[in-house]
């Protein structure tokens, strides 16, 4: 694969990272609401989050990666940190994006903990899925060219999101077809596309929405036999009642 055709594969894939995004963090209140992109690389998602109604914050441990997210978003403030030291209170942000970019199991475990601490109501994972047909093609293929960045297992990923109890699962992906579809102009592209629950796609997005507390039902009173009142005579109305009334009367002393 030429220069050119990777410039053009590398937009074509984060265009569709894009409207995976969007699709995926649609559920979630945007106006007021804060969020915390957790690894945020070049910044290129920020405009997006930022545009799409969320007050932002970001962090990248990179110092150069950094540097280029600053200048991508002059709107949210970049901050250094580890994904599994977050130099935030718990519940300080409504919602957190953490891009997976780690390949360990247990500094994946420790980064996904570390944002369920700082997320007060969502929690939205990213990375590249190595159970997908495009990196098992690319395997194949003798690797050839470098992957796009780190993978893991999307049931891995899902497995540790579940054994976390955290709240509600849910994911998509998108970049189901091989990189040579990984082009507008292909006319397999639309295999591409967003996949709402499947795990196919070479990007994917696993959410958590936190499990908020339940209504307590209160228990029914226990009561004991209610009495009956005893029934009180009724006042009768009509020409028979006045003439007995007067009737009583008389016979009075």
């Amino acid at each position: 694969m030429d220069d050119r055709q990777s410039n053009i594969t590398g937009q074509y894939a984060l265009h569709m990272q894009k409207q995976l995004v969007q699709h995926c963090l649609a559920p979630w209140p945007r106006r007021g609401r804060t969020l915390l992109e957790v690894n945020c690389g070049r910044g290129e998602l920020l405009p997006l989050l930022w545009e799409y109604g969320f007050d932002m914050t970001a962090t990248e441990h990179n110092p150069e990666l950094r540097a280029e997210a600053s200048r991508m978003a002059d709107r949210a403030e970049v901050l250094a940190a580890a994904d599994d030291h977050l130099p935030f209170d718990d519940d300080e942000f409504d919602w957190v994006v953490l891009h997976l970019a780690s390949p360990s199991t247990e500094s994946t475990r420790k980064a996904i903990a570390e944002s369920l601490r700082v997320a007060s109501a969502g929690l939205a994972l990213t990375f590249w899925n190595s159970a997908s047909l495009p990196f098992m093609l690319h395997l194949l293929g003798g690797r050839k060219t470098a992957w796009h960045g780190p993978t893991f297992c999307w049931w891995q990923i899902w497995r540790t999101l579940r054994s976390l109890s955290a709240g509600r699962i849910s994911g998509a992906s998108v970049l189901a077809g091989p990189q040579g579809t990984w082009n507008a102009s292909c006319a397999l592209s639309g295999c591409n596309r967003v996949l709402p629950w499947l795990p196919m796609g070479a990007w994917g997005i696993i959410r958590i929405d936190m499990a908020k507390s339940r209504p307590v039902t209160p228990l029914p009173l226990r009561l004991g036999r209610r009495r009956l009142r005893r029934a009180e005579p009724v006042l009768e109305c009509g020409h028979k009642s006045q003439a007995k009334a007067a009737d009583t009367e008389r016979k009075a002393p």
